[in-house]
């Protein structure tokens, strides 16, 4: 188990090259999305899950239906890489032992989200069943990216100086 901890360690936490430098020009362009509605968003970031992948859905030419789990999995991505990077940031600031338990929690949270959206997709009715379970497992991973963003310490904003003032 530990082995197991360990590994899981090095990959969410090291200093692995984040996956949008190796990835797809879609990837690319769905981080960027994400990124703008994001900033936009800054109060409300729940608002940006599944921006990417509705509009994915609308754009496929034919079965909308049976584009929604390639098009969820296509989000999911974009929120994976900010996740990982979340993680890799988080684990900067820890010592060994909390990065530890950080990669416990975090392996401990990749099996109850695999679990939680394969019953729920199960759930579903046939032929809906991998769309829902995809969407499913896009608003967790977004919804935890956003959690451990919030948790990062935000740089001081300093406020402008002032003008000087002529006295007279």
């Amino acid at each position: 188990m530990k082995a197991l901890v360990a590994a899981l360690l090095l990959l969410c936490l090291g200093a692995a090259t984040p996956v949008a430098a190796q990835g797809s020009p879609a990837l690319r362009g769905d981080l960027a999305a994400l990124a703008t509605c994001l900033r936009e968003n800054d109060r409300a970031p729940s608002a940006c899950v599944g921006m990417v992948a509705v509009a994915c859905v609308r754009a496929a030419s034919s079965d909308q239906r049976s584009a929604e789990a390639g098009c969820a999995r296509r989000e999911e991505a974009a929120w994976r890489e900010r996740l990982t990077l979340a993680l890799q940031v988080t684990g900067r600031s820890l010592d060994a032992g909390q990065r530890s338990r950080l990669a416990a929690v975090q392996l401990a949270w990749e099996s109850y989200v695999a679990q939680k959206c394969a019953l729920y997709g199960a759930a579903q009715r046939e032929g809906w069943q991998a769309g829902r379970q995809a969407g499913c497992e896009l608003r967790e991973v977004a919804e935890r990216a956003i959690e451990l963003v919030k948790a990062l310490p935000r740089p001081e904003r300093r406020r402008p100086q002032s003008p000087p003032q002529i006295i007279r």
